[in-house]
């Protein structure tokens, strides 16, 4: 995709009475002196002395501003680069990018080209050993990840991705019908009768198991109804699940997937991949090699349009197999699902079909997509994370569909859970401009992020470019994208906005070298938000239903998934800093002097429950000890819900917490009384600015504000952050740093500052 740059210039500094303002100003000297600083660092590449990297892990860094105006390669971005050649690494190295992402080349012999391993070692010698870069590796041809071009199915079919779809046959009493297999299916797994006269009238609590009628080719079921009262018999049905699912629709190759609800197919994917490199580039691991990259592993989740755009055809589809709702499946589901909650899915399997508003099937859709999300953690990602920890580099990458809730049941699973499995918890984000990054990292990036709080982990990743709109914005406004999710809490980027030679030399001088300031200024030091969110994944999949199109839920889903978009999108763009919370990680907490406070010893005064229909007992119970002790529970609008099916009592219980907790009618009035209770660690004196973004990080030396201006002109506020001493604002744009004349009082330090356009920034408090 070609970049198109457009008013190109460098930002200047300018002091102001009063406060401190920063403008544009097209300068040529100062884009040619940007760029000779950056080619005189990179042929003596700063390194970090053991003692700095200490410090880091410490949390007891001291900002460099000779690092920040001119950051090491180990913090600017990586370049998406599966061709590599030594002609494309010297140019992004000229361009100041740190490093790349990378792979052995693809072609037939993919993964068994002992040329192409060894032309991938020599390249990555001369780029760590000669250059100083780093690289990760990329585990796929193409993506989704896990099929390794084709060779984790070969001699293993088993081990593709399975669905599991209901057919309906109403039968009259005294009257009989037979349901036979449909085309391209595999077995009839399980079959039903219940009272009604249709699929939209039956008594699902009137089960009653006739599998034994299923012939032994488990191709046809025949029934008889003796009754005197209209049945319908319902066929389980599974079927290798590929037809119009992501792994056919996909931007790069159709071919048949993975069941990612078993353990063996990961297994051998990563013994096929991920040892492959081992055995060859061993020594480059933990040295130069950081991490892997996994791109899009999923599960098959539901169907999607067809497009028609030129790709690689390794499986050709049967398109006349019918396309009924399906579920994901695999052969010892049914077994797995009773080890783990202890009754029989089968005899619940219409609710995993049909919605009669009981609180029996949400509670049955509640297990079976934990379920579903648990084994795809457990069988994939934990897998391949073990994997990497073994060998000193970090497991990476992104999901599908992570940035709409109503999706992560069918496609994931619970978002927080899966990404802190990875030793990176990675997202990516395809928009050039920063209004469109922001709608997605408000949800995607926090949910990374966050992952990573939780868990200890420093590093976060995306991979961006501007896949999704073409590459519309100008340099300074995919900039502001990236600052965006800096804001989010994302610290190491790969792009695909490098392309080649397609893209000016001094823009992408300006590019490489502003995200690796952004990316030195908000490590070493830890995450301090001032609000919870709760992510109400059990709440989404309660009302979850097989659909034949990917961007068509239910109703009742639809409404939690908005409702919690609209949360973080709003609480986002009116400077409150937040973290989500799943309700795993919310039973993990502790509770003290009026605090939730999580396992680091993050503390937040407040939590807000978007809309939601189900709440695990688990989570349940924390927030009842929370509102005991003093915490704010603001919840949207609701008192009643769902929960686990032996703990009724949650159902009152949670009425209980409702009736204290501040309720408020949407996501503005939960953000305007966030606001007034004081939960922001840095406000503006325009409640209005919809598009500065913010966040807080804080070590024993300093408070780190990050602060973006996505408005597309300067913006001159009144700002006051919760800590006292030394004020500076650190320009990721052009490295600038300008001392700031602060009011200090009762724990605050106030003054005016002016934001440049589509800037990134960082307010810096020394203690």
């Amino acid at each position: 995709m070609k970049n198109k740059f457009i008013n190109f210039s460098l930002i200047t500094m300018l002091s102001l009475l009063n406060g401190c303002s920063i403008t544009n100003n097209d300068s040529l000297s100062e884009q040619e002196s940007s760029s000779s600083i950056y080619q005189e660092s990179s042929s003596s590449v700063y390194q970090e002395s053991e003692n700095s990297s200490s410090m880091i892990e410490n949390n007891d860094k001291k900002i460099d501003d000779e690092i920040f105006k001119n950051p090491s390669l180990s913090y600017r971005p990586l370049v998406m680069m599966h061709s590599p050649s030594i002609n494309l690494i010297n140019d992004v190295y000229n361009r100041g990018y740190g490093g790349i992402v990378t792979n052995v080349s693809w072609d037939k012999n993919y993964l068994r080209n002992a040329q192409a391993f060894s032309r991938l070692s020599t390249m990555l010698d001369y780029l760590i050993n000669d250059l100083g870069m780093y690289a990760y590796i990329y585990d796929e041809y193409g993506y989704p990840s896990g099929t390794a071009y084709g060779q984790t199915l070969k001699d293993n079919p088993e081990y593709e991705a399975l669905g599991l779809v209901a057919t309906y046959l109403p039968i009259k009493a005294n009257g009989k019908g037979t349901i036979d297999l449909l085309y391209g299916h595999k077995a009839i797994e399980a079959a039903y009768v219940y009272d009604g006269d249709s699929k939209e009238n039956m008594d699902l609590t009137s089960f009653d198991n006739v599998s034994s009628a299923i012939n032994d080719e488990k191709n046809s079921i025949s029934y008889i109804n003796r009754s005197s009262n209209d049945k319908v018999l319902v066929a389980y049905m599974s079927k290798r699940w590929y037809e119009n699912t992501h792994s056919m629709e996909n931007w790069y190759a159709q071919q048949r997937y993975i069941n990612m609800l078993e353990k063996k197919p990961a297994e051998k994917f990563i013994d096929l991949t991920y040892q492959k490199y081992y055995d060859e580039l061993s020594e480059y691991f933990g040295d130069g090699i950081k991490a892997f990259f996994t791109d899009e592993p999923a599960l098959q989740g539901s169907y999607f349009e067809i497009s028609q755009r030129d790709r690689q055809v390794l499986d050709v589809p049967d398109y006349n197999i019918p396309i009924v709702e399906c579920l994901n499946f695999s052969d010892s589901l049914f077994e797995v699902f009773k080890n783990t909650y202890g009754y029989d899915l089968k005899d619940n399997l219409a609710y995993l079909y049909v919605d009669d508003n009981s609180s029996i099937a949400k509670q049955v859709r509640m297990d079976f997509y934990m379920l579903t999300s648990n084994l795809f953690e457990d069988n994939y990602l934990k897998q391949i994370a073990s994997w990497c920890d073994n060998k000193n580099v970090l497991s990476s990458g992104h999901l599908l569909l992570e940035e709409s809730l109503y999706q992560n049941p069918w496609f994931s699973g619970d978002m927080i859970q899966l990404l802190g499995s990875m030793g990176m918890p990675g997202t990516d984000l395809l928009f050039s401009t920063p209004q469109a990054a922001f709608n997605q990292a408000c949800i995607v990036s926090k949910m990374a992020s966050s992952a990573a709080n939780f868990t200890n982990k420093e590093n976060t990743f995306a991979e961006i470019s501007g896949a999704f709109d073409g590459n519309v914005g100008n340099t300074y406004e995919k900039l502001c994208a990236v600052g965006v999710q800096v804001a989010m809490g994302i610290n190491n980027f790969a792009s695909y906005y490098y392309q080649g030679n397609d893209i000016p030399f001094d823009e992408d001088i300006i590019f490489s070298s502003s995200i690796g300031r952004m990316c030195y200024m908000v490590k070493g030091s830890s995450n301090k938000s001032d609000v919870l969110l709760y992510y109400p994944y059990e709440g989404v999949s309660a009302e979850t239903l097989p659909s034949k199109n990917m961007w068509n839920p239910t109703n009742s889903a639809k409404e939690i998934s908005d409702s919690f978009t609209n949360m973080c999108q709003t609480l986002g763009s009116k400077q409150i800093n937040y973290d989500l919370i799943d309700y795993l990680n919310l039973s993990k907490c502790n509770v003290e002097d009026g605090y939730i406070v999580l396992p680091n010893g993050n503390k937040y005064k407040a939590i807000v429950i978007p809309y939601t229909t189900a709440i695990k007992a688990a989570a349940i119970d924390k927030l009842k000890e929370a509102a005991d002790n003093g915490v704010d529970i603001i919840i949207n609008d609701f008192d009643e819900v769902v929960s686990d099916a032996n703990r009724n009592d949650c159902v009152v219980t949670f009425k209980e917490i409702a009736k204290k907790a501040k309720q408020v009618s949407s996501a503005n009035a939960a953000a305007n009384y966030i606001r007034v209770s004081g939960y922001q660690s840095i406000s503006l004196n325009d409640a209005y600015a919809t598009k500065v973004y913010v966040n807080k990080k804080e070590n024993k030396n300093y408070a780190l504000y990050t602060i973006v201006n996505a408005f597309s002109e300067d913006k001159t506020y009144e700002i006051k952050v919760d800590t006292i001493g030394k004020v500076k604002y650190y320009n990721a744009i052009d490295g600038s740093i300008t001392k700031i004349e602060a009011t200090q009082k009762e724990g605050y330090s106030s003054f005016v500052l002016t934001l440049p356009s589509l800037s990134t920034g960082f307010i810096v408090v020394e203690k």
